[in-house]
């Protein structure tokens, strides 16, 4: 192979993207120029090793700007003494369009509707070779045959690092900042900040500065869309209606059981239905109320304890009503519960046995021949004539 004595690389012929060049001979001689354009430097490399490194200049390569070279290979001193070595050339200006997305969508609780979302990530970042030496050795190793290296391999190498963080990072913020994915947007300033702090220092320990980390966006594929659809009616339509929501259909579930011939049930459904609605005091009440004054059975028609025998009748409108019953449940009346004695009237507390003015008994005298209910102070019964 000739011997280079010129050295330079302005950059692909077809104008397009580079990021490492490796320089197609490896022989030189002292005293070739080396010429390394602005943006760019240039590294020499023997056996693998990273070793002399030229920034932007024209540089007549020497024992003297070559020292570490020098004492690898014992390059001889003077004259243009042939050596063999590698030189990478890089470029160092700012890539700042190169594109990352979640290669697939990954789950996230929303904390505001609590229902699970399938989420999707997209956006830029910019990338600068920062130290050209660190860079080649744990990166680059052996570029591609054409002796070029371009952003997409850098890409390459990070992509699986950045979905994992950004689901990591998107997740973990979403979850303790306790934002809606229907309001991530407001925050994809601050949440592209976290990101790149959490991302940094990884493409550092390559040598490479990130910077300008963006997220454009995050969203959910269209079949999400229609979940978080029903959860905002819903939640929406709780809002709205609140108690008088449950009240509503505490009554629903009363007038159904009140249609239902199979009382007894029904009203135990019902019960349960109320507790699983949530209803509270509400539902919980009027299902309460529900099962008191029903009198079921497995084949019993319904029976009101209104129309018990021992039920109250309202003096005013003659409305039957349960026998502790203190008001009329038609009119509102109230009613007295006070007794008088059947011998002397004076008034006496409900459920007296004797009077405490005249000492007469209180309690009824049942007929032992008709069953015929007589004032105590009757000597004969008034049905029959038998003698109490």
């Amino acid at each position: 192979m000739a011997i280079i004595d010129r050295i330079k690389y302005d950059g692909p012929a077809y104008d397009g993207q580079w990021l490492i060049y490796k320089y197609p001979s490896d022989e030189f001689v002292l005293g070739s120029q080396l010429i390394v354009n602005q943006s760019q430097e240039a590294l020499f490399l023997k056996g693998g090793k990273a070793l002399d490194l030229f920034g932007p200049g024209t540089h007549t390569l020497a024992t003297g700007n070559l020292p570490i070279l020098k004492r690898l290979v014992n390059i001889p001193f003077g004259g243009k003494t042939p050596f063999s070595a590698e030189i990478y050339y890089v470029n160092t200006t700012a890539r700042l369009d190169n594109k990352w997305g979640t290669s697939v969508p990954f789950q996230v609780t929303d904390p505001k509707y609590n229902i699970i979302m399938a989420v999707r990530a997209f956006g830029q970042y910019g990338i600068t070779i920062s130290d050209a030496r660190l860079f080649i050795t744990k990166i680059v190793g052996a570029v591609n045959s054409d002796h070029i290296s371009n952003h997409d391999d850098v890409r390459k190498y990070f992509n699986s690092l950045i979905n994992t963080k950004i689901k990591e990072v998107v997740s973990s913020y979403i979850i303790h900042r306790k934002i809606s994915l229907l309001e991530i947007t407001t925050y994809l300033g601050e949440l592209s900040e976290v990101c790149h702090s959490a991302i940094n220092d990884e493409f550092n320990r390559f040598g490479i500065d990130l910077h300008n980390f963006y997220i454009e966006s995050v969203n959910f594929p269209n079949n999400n869309v229609d979940k978080l659809k029903e959860a905002l009616e819903r939640k929406s339509e709780l809002t709205v209606l609140g108690e008088d929501y449950y009240r509503q259909r505490s009554y629903d579930v009363l007038e159904k059981l009140a249609e239902n011939e199979a009382a007894g049930s029904a009203a135990n459904a019902g019960i349960g239905l109320g507790m699983g609605l949530g209803a509270g005091t509400v539902a919980g009440s009027a299902f309460a109320d529900l099962a008191r004054n029903l009198q079921v059975g497995p084949d019993a028609p319904l029976v009101s304890r209104s129309e018990a025998p021992n039920s109250i009748v309202c003096n005013k409108c003659s409305h039957k009503n349960a026998p502790e019953s203190k008001f009329c449940g038609n009119c509102g009346d109230q009613f007295d519960h006070s007794m008088k004695c059947h011998n002397c009237q004076e008034e006496l507390p409900a459920g007296s046995k004797f009077c405490g003015q005249c000492g007469q008994p209180q309690g009824i005298k049942k007929c032992s021949r008709c069953g015929h209910s007589n004032k105590p102070n009757n000597l004969f019964c008034e049905e029959c004539g038998n003698k109490c």
